[in-house]
């Protein structure tokens, strides 16, 4: 009994510990009951790409006792073409195993490129489950733009592409940059006109005759612009403003042929003089005022004296072509005009019949654009991206100066920091050239004086714009395309004279680079970056 009554006192620690047991039994039970699921159920979801066009797709959410959400966490290629996840955000702590459905909705894909994401799946308490998926869209059925081109269908003579030196003071274009400025090499931009000033002063002639010299080793055309004639031949004794007194047109025709005699002597020959720069607007700079009928009478009476360059009249502020009507309609006047020249602020871009019909060249002499920094330098944005923008608007007024059959296109100053060449200002760097001047260059480089402008077009109407020319026995066709995406495909077909077809590009993400260009047989394909201008050469 002894033994029996030692044991007595066990039996209810046994049942406590029975108990306590079986409580440590469910409670383990229920939390690995409660443990946080997350899965999902692919099988709805093709592997393959999904339609171009907009839609939805179901995917099943399996979860329990665990919040959530389904969003975008990269985009692989393309843009984000998920348009809504519903639900995007779902669970519980509390709630165990559950399916929600959850609905994909996409936008169309308007663009030729494809569309790349991946999504994923993943709890928001912490649990650490996280899931990914790749989904991908096509892009647009793309059907290969043609260009077609016919080098027996001609139009206006090229006399080229050109930029002007620095006007005032002496720091002129040094040899280096000429180089870069006029070389045709890998990198350099191909330019063939130089523009110097012609200065109302003698003693400043000296000065410019390095730079020219420079510029004639790599066979530019020089043309010589006159801000304002000498202050002692004017109304107001003055550099700025007031106009020639007409006793003095003789005298100032002779000035402007010692100028060109000058620089024939220094081994710096001009090739074209021009009379005046902008007479048809009043500024705070040196200048000089003409009227037509003023303009009339000195050309036909006076420029002949003019001798060893070609002569070119006013070049009008916004190519008025007022101001040079009454020359091409007089037959006096007409005689000692050898080609129209303006240019286009404002206005004035446009053909012009009655120069054509004349048999005179036109020339579009001076033209900038510098999102208004000349009023203040700060205004100069210095993002690519705007830049890129507005060189595409640079280009735009080359191609219609081409279609409107004019011969040359002249930009304002070669080096500054919205030109060609980097001047040490705005974040550019002295003699190294600018991605406006890679821009310039796919039109400067490959279509060289004497080229002529031929028939050139698409298909089929698209925000492309397509010019061709022909000379040294190749094709050069020149398209800008001002679309925001790239083009897949654009084809061409090489006629008998043609066994190769090489392509450069520039845009915000390229410079005179190189475009592979797939030849099968007589047909060359290529692509055409975004907001791009792009230089195929035939040959």
């Amino acid at each position: 009994m002894k033994c029996f009554k030692n044991y007595k006192g066990i039996f209810p620690m046994l049942v406590l510990v029975a108990m306590f047991a079986i409580v440590s039994c469910v409670e383990d039970e229920e939390a690995e009951n409660n443990k946080a699921q997350l899965s999902w159920d692919l099988s709805s979801v093709p592997e393959g790409d999904l339609s171009a066009n907009s839609g939805s797709i179901n995917l099943d959410v399996n979860w329990a006792f665990t919040q959530w959400q389904i969003r975008v966490e990269e985009v692989l290629e393309g843009e984000d073409f998920i348009q809504e996840f519903t639900p995007r955000v779902a669970g519980s702590n509390t709630i165990g195993n559950t399916t929600t459905r959850v609905t994909i909705r996409y936008r169309q894909n308007s663009s030729y490129t494809k569309n790349v994401v991946r999504i994923s799946l993943q709890s928001t308490d912490g649990s650490g489950v996280k899931l990914t998926r790749v989904i991908s869209q096509v892009g647009q059925e793309f059907i290969p733009l043609r260009v077609n081109f016919n080098p027996d269908v001609t139009f206006q003579n090229i006399s080229g592409f050109g930029g002007g030196n620095m006007m005032w003071g002496t720091d002129f274009l040094s040899a280096r940059e000429i180089q870069l400025a006029y070389g045709t090499g890998e990198g350099e931009l191909g330019l063939s006109i130089y523009r110097v000033r012609l200065s109302p002063v003698r003693s400043d002639w000296p000065a410019v005759v390095n730079t020219v010299k420079e510029a004639k080793k790599h066979g530019a055309v020089i043309l010589a612009s006159p801000w304002s004639p000498p202050a002692s031949m004017k109304s107001n004794n003055n550099l700025v403003g007031g106009y020639l007194l007409q006793d003095n047109y003789d005298a100032y025709a002779q000035y402007l042929n010692d100028f060109v005699q000058f620089m024939a002597g220094e081994g710096a020959d001009v090739d074209i003089v021009s009379m005046q720069n902008e007479p048809d607007i009043q500024v705070s700079y040196e200048s000089c005022d003409w009227t037509i009928p003023q303009i009339l009478d000195f050309v036909k009476n006076h420029a002949h004296k003019i001798q060893g360059a070609k002569f070119t009249a006013s070049e009008s502020f916004n190519f008025n072509q007022a101001y040079t009507d009454q020359l091409l309609n007089d037959p006096e006047a007409l005689a000692n005009l050898d080609l129209v020249s303006g240019h286009i602020y404002g206005s004035g871009l446009a053909p012009y019949p009655l120069a054509e019909q004349k048999g005179k060249e036109v020339w579009m002499t001076e033209y900038l654009m510098n999102q208004n920094s000349g009023a203040d330098i700060n205004n100069w944005n210095r993002d690519e991206a705007v830049i890129w923008e507005e060189s595409m608007g640079m280009l735009q007024t080359i191609h219609t100066s081409m279609v409107s059959n004019w011969s040359a296109y002249i930009w304002w100053y070669i080096r500054r920091f919205y030109s060609f060449l980097g001047e040490g200002e705005q974040g550019t760097t002295r003699e190294q050239t600018l991605r406006r001047g890679d821009a310039f260059a796919q039109f400067a480089k490959h279509i060289r004086p004497g080229f002529t402008r031929i028939s050139a077009s698409l298909n089929e109407p698209r925000e492309i714009d397509v010019t061709g020319y022909k000379g040294d026995e190749k094709v050069v066709l020149v398209l800008i395309n001002k679309e925001e995406d790239g083009i897949p495909a654009i084809e061409l077909e090489l006629s008998d004279n043609f066994n190769t077809a090489k392509a450069t590009t520039t845009s915000l993400n390229h410079r005179q680079s190189v475009v592979e260009v797939a030849l099968d047989g007589k047909i060359a394909t290529l692509k055409l970056p975004a907001r791009s201008i792009t230089t195929i050469v035939l040959e």
